[in-house]
C-alpha cells in the first residue's frame, strides 16, 4: 500500500468553502440525475422511447461522475480540515473511475446530440429509429470510451495531487493531460457542429412548418444553455494547460478551483436537461395546465347556459 503523508501548517478558509460548494453541487447533480431517470422509467413503462433512453444514459453518466466527485470532495474536505496531505489506498481507484466516467459522460453528450439530429433532421429514416440502432450506437460509445480510457491507464496517467488532495490526471503528466483535453475538445466540437447544423436546418424549414420550426427554436435555446454549461469546465482547464506550457508552473490550488468549475458545469447541465424535457415539465408543472383546463370548462359551461337561456326565450315568444 502506497501511502504518502505530509503535514501542512495551515489552509486558507476558502479551501473549506470550495470543498463545501463541491459537495453541495455534486449532491444536487446526483439527486436531479436520478430523479430524472426514475421519472422517465415510471412514465414510459412499459414501452421506452429511444430518445428518452439516450437522455437517461446521459443523466446516468453525469450522476456517476458526480458521485465520484462527491466522494473526492468529502475526502478533500477531511484533509483540509486536518491540514494533512494524504494519499490513501483507494485514491488511485477513485481517480481511475473518475477518468472513466468523465469520458463516458462526454461521449454521452455526443450521443445525445446525435439523437437530436436524428429526431429533427433524419426523423423519416426508419433505420435510425429502431432499437437495433440504439444498441449499436451505445455499444460503439462504450467501445470508444474503453479504448480512450485504456490509453490513459496503460500509460500510468493517474497520480496524486497534493494541492487538491485528489487523484486524477495531473498537469505534470503533460501528454496524458493534453490527450484528455483533446477528447474534451473533440466532443465539444462534435456537439457544437451538430447543433449548429440543426439550427441551420430549422431556420430553413418551409413556412408550412412554421409551428414545428418555432418549437425547435425554443428547444435550441435550451440547448444553447446546455452548451454553456459544458464549456464552463473546459475554460479553466484550457487556461491552466496553456499557462503550464508557456510558463512551466501553475498555483498549487489550481485544480481545486478547476474541480469546482467541473461541478458547476455538470450540475448545470443535468438541471438544464431536467428542466427542458417535455415529459418532466408536464409531470412536475401540472398546476398551470389544470387551472387553464378549469377556466376553459367554466367558459364553455357559461356559454352553454347563455345559449340555453336564449333558446328558452325564443321558444316562449
Amino acid at each position: 500500500m502506497d501511502i504518502m503523508e505530509n503535514i501542512t501548517s495551515s489552509y486558507p478558509l476558502w479551501y473549506f468553502v470550495n470543498d463545501s460548494l463541491m459537495i453541495i453541487g455534486n449532491v444536487i447533480g446526483i439527486v436531479v440525475a436520478f430523479i430524472f431517470i426514475f421519472t422517465i422509467i415510471r412514465l414510459d413503462h412499459p414501452s421506452y422511447s429511444i430518445s428518452n433512453l439516450i437522455v437517461c444514459n446521459t443523466c446516468l453518466a453525469i450522476g456517476l461522475t458526480s458521485t465520484i466527485m462527491l466522494i473526492n470532495a468529502c475526502y478533500a474536505l477531511k484533509n483540509d480540515f486536518r491540514g494533512i496531505s494524504h494519499s490513501d489506498s483507494f485514491c488511485i481507484l477513485r481517480g481511475t473511475l473518475l477518468t472513466l466516467f468523465y469520458i463516458y459522460m462526454y461521449t454521452s453528450f455526443c450521443l445525445k446530440a446525435f439523437n437530436r439530429l436524428r429526431c429533427i433532421v433524419f426523423h423519416t429514416h426508419s433505420i435510425l429509429t429502431s432499437y437495433r440502432c440504439l444498441l449499436i450506437v451505445i455499444v460503439f460509445q462504450w467501445l470508444i470510451t474503453i479504448l480512450l480510457f485504456l490509453a490513459i491507464i496503460l500509460t500510468d496517467g493517474i497520480d496524486y495531487d497534493s494541492g487538491s488532495h485528489l487523484c486524477f490526471i495531473p498537469i505534470t503528466k503533460t501528454n496524458q493531460f493534453i490527450f484528455m483535453m483533446i477528447i474534451y475538445y473533440i466532443c465539444m466540437l462534435f456537439v457544437l457542429s451538430v447543433y449548429m447544423y440543426i439550427l441551420y436546418y430549422v431556420l430553413h424549414l418551409p413556412l408550412l412548418e412554421r409551428y414545428r420550426r418555432k418549437r425547435q427554436l425554443a428547444l435550441l435555446r435550451r440547448i444553447l444553455v446546455l452548451l454553456i454549461m459544458l464549456i464552463i469546465p473546459g475554460l479553466l482547464s484550457s487556461f491552466l494547460l496553456f499557462h503550464w506550457i508557456f510558463f512551466g508552473t501553475i498555483p498549487s490550488y489550481s485544480f481545486k478551483i478547476s474541480t469546482l468549475f467541473d461541478t458547476f458545469g455538470h450540475t448545470g447541465a443535468v438541471i438544464t436537461i431536467f428542466v427542458s424535457h417535455s415529459k418532466i415539465r408536464r409531470q412536475y408543472y401540472r398546476r398551470k395546465t389544470i387551472q387553464i383546463n378549469k377556466v376553459i370548462k367554466k367558459v364553455q359551461l357559461d356559454n352553454f347556459e347563455l345559449v340555453s337561456l336564449k333558446v328558452r326565450r325564443n321558444s316562449k315568444q
